[in-house]
């Protein structure tokens, strides 16, 4: 009984959420060259919006920073809790392990903070970088839409730059 009630449900979701998709449509169009996508890009991974601005080296560097910075937080935190847990089976109240503890916690905390302060810079350096390169140039869209015998449309999108 209950495994039709869950699939009585699961049809009538599913039948919603297909006339729903086809009720409303939302499109994001990243393509054309701006700084909100630079800095969108940078925001979704730190040194992708530098390679969109053609800063290649630049956007390579801050993603290895992320990288490397991120990776190590979440070593030296796990570090941090394996010495934690040492030093409270130990028993002992003066004992190094507690000063390794606090030592990898402080690291991991400050890898941290390099890693958020990377990628808030990538995300500006995007948008200021993208904003002075976009009055350099003018981009031309060009939308070609074709439709088939059985109602499917193709879209080509493409630009030119000036």
């Amino acid at each position: 009984m209950i495994k039709k009630i869950v699939l009585f449900i699961s049809c009538i979701l599913l039948l919603n959420a297909s006339s729903a998709q086809s009720a409303c449509s939302l499109t994001c169009d990243f393509s054309e060259y701006t700084a909100m996508n630079a800095s969108v890009r940078s925001a979704i991974m730190p040194g992708w919006g530098q390679g969109w601005n053609e800063q290649t080296t630049k956007g390579w560097i801050v993603f290895g920073v992320f990288s490397l910075s991120v990776f190590g937080a979440f070593y030296y935190y796990n570090v941090a809790e394996s010495d934690y847990e040492k030093y409270e089976n130990m028993g002992s109240i003066n004992g190094s392990l507690y000063n390794d503890y606090k030592s990898s916690l402080n690291t991991s905390r400050t890898l941290g903070v390099v890693a958020i302060a990377t990628w808030v810079y990538a995300v500006v350096d995007a948008y200021i970088v993208a904003n002075k390169k976009s009055k350099l140039y003018s981009y031309k869209k060009f939308d070609v839409t074709a439709y088939s015998n059985d109602g499917i449309m193709l879209k080509y999108k493409t630009k030119i730059s000036i």
